[in-house]
């Protein structure tokens, strides 16, 4: 651990050449929001002055909300930070476990200068927040350490920083190979021949595919987002600019279809609107269904499961339905620019925080490379896949052509997160639905969308 803490110290002390006896920029020559600035005199990470914080207080809030994310701080950032601290006299402060309204803390004086949540428009609108665009823009940063910086973008502007806004999550389609060998399915590649495929598995006794589509469920969103790109990625790539007409394209229309079609055949199977991500694992393990559709994250309980029943896996992606755009052209990727760190927006030393946010995001990038998982952020090394399953997505992945910036709970309001799950509700149900009524409803829904101007 002392050798990882040393090369993240000294990574960050090449960014960071000194320009000694400046007195840093408070916050109060920067402004927020709209009027966002940079503090005069600074240039980005090659020539911040850490000694110029000696005796600084500075606090971070952070979630000890999973394993996950207590091992990056507890056993990555935490460390990193230290070696600052100790060297700089910079006074370091972790509040851990916090998982509360930040406008709140803000309105009582408890908000801590950098913290880890989601963002919401109230956040950004009540000025609680710093936007990090101007800090994070003046010099080349983002391109010299994001394989995506537009990740971090909503609505021309950064708000918030974690390398877990990527692309190395996604959408999956594990198969049974057995099954296809069986029912001599060779190609997947396109959504007419998993149709096909479906209807040949159904032939000798085998199901279809099996997913989570449980209330409020994110996979359904996935799913969703990847079915819209198969039809026309520019009909999605609309949705995440936040164009009014989005959902006024045909391709949603017929996304929605997508699935009708697979459940009203039999090959999905009933009640999917209640099904859960573990049940929907189980049945593929248990070779009830011969395809599952899950987010990548679930890897280890499906390696796990499958390994278990001796059933040999294979990894797809879901397959276009557009003539013009090949399979895996574009995938959708994971996280939403309103998730990850903040800065307070009247924190005393901004250049400060965003340095200390740097620094977060070398160590949270290292852990995750040592987990054999990628980042946003450029890793000192490339991650050796955790088994078979993710060696054969890592090598989809290399073949992708554009990752695309995912569509996720907080990047819209309150109503229009209700409108969507209530049309995916109805059309992974096991009733009859109206496909252009519930597009009508989510196209008003959007227009109303709060979250875009």
């Amino acid at each position: 651990m002392k050798k990882l803490v040393a090369l993240l110290l000294a990574l960050v002390l090449v960014l960071a050449l000194a320009a000694c006896g400046e007195k840093p920029a408070t916050g109060d020559d920067a402004a927020a929001g709209d009027d966002a600035a940079v503090p005069a005199g600074y240039t980005g990470s090659a020539d911040f002055d850490w000694s110029a914080y000696k005796g600084v207080d500075f606090e971070i809030m952070w979630q000890e909300s999973d394993d996950t994310q207590i091992d990056i701080v507890k056993n990555y950032a935490m460390p990193a930070l230290q070696e600052i601290a100790d060297e700089y006299g910079i006074n370091i402060t972790w509040v851990g476990n916090v998982d509360s309204d930040y406008t709140t803390l803000a309105a009582t004086g408890e908000l801590a200068d950098v913290w880890f949540g989601n963002v919401t428009l109230e956040m950004i609108q009540s000025d609680i927040m710093l936007d990090l665009t101007p800090y994070l823009t003046v010099d080349s940063y983002l391109e010299d350490n994001f394989t995506t910086p537009s990740f971090y973008y909503f609505n021309g502007k950064i708000w918030s920083v974690s390398t877990g806004v990527d692309s190395f999550y996604n959408g999956v389609l594990y198969y049974n190979k057995g099954m296809f060998e069986d029912a001599g399915i060779t190609d997947i590649s396109t959504f007419d021949k998993l149709v096909e495929a479906c209807a040949a598995l159904a032939d000798k006794g085998y199901g279809g595919i099996t997913l989570e589509g449980g209330p409020n469920s994110a996979y359904t969103r996935f799913l969703w987002q990847n079915m819209v790109i198969g039809e026309d990625p520019d009909a999605y790539k609309a949705i995440i600019d936040g164009d009014k007409a989005a959902f006024q394209n045909p391709a949603i229309e017929a996304s929605l279809q997508q699935f009708r079609t697979l459940h009203d055949a039999g090959y999905t199977g009933q009640a999917v609107n209640v099904r859960e991500t573990a049940d929907a694992i189980s049945q593929f393990a248990n070779g009830d269904y011969a395809m599952l559709y899950v987010d990548s994250w679930n890897n280890g309980s499906v390696w796990e499961q499958t390994q278990a029943a001796g059933i040999d896996v294979g990894v797809a992606w879901w397959p276009s339905n557009n003539a013009d755009y090949e399979t895996g052209a574009f995938i959708a990727g994971w996280g939403s620019p309103l998730s990850g760190w903040c800065v307070k927006a009247d924190t005393e030393y901004p250049e400060l925080a965003v340095e200390i946010i740097k620094v977060i995001n070398v160590a949270e990038a290292a852990r995750h490379l040592a987990a054999g998982l990628g980042t946003n952020h450029v890793q000192d090394g490339t991650p050796t896949p955790a088994n078979d399953l993710e060696a054969q997505r890592f090598e989809l992945r290399a073949a992708v052509g554009e990752f695309l910036k995912g569509w996720t709970q907080n990047s819209v309001d309150a109503a229009t997160n209700t409108a969507f799950f209530d049309v995916f509700d109805a059309v992974t149900s096991d009733d009859q639905v109206d496909l252009a009524a519930l597009v009508s409803d989510m196209d008003a829904a959007w227009q109303d969308n709060t979250f875009f101007g």
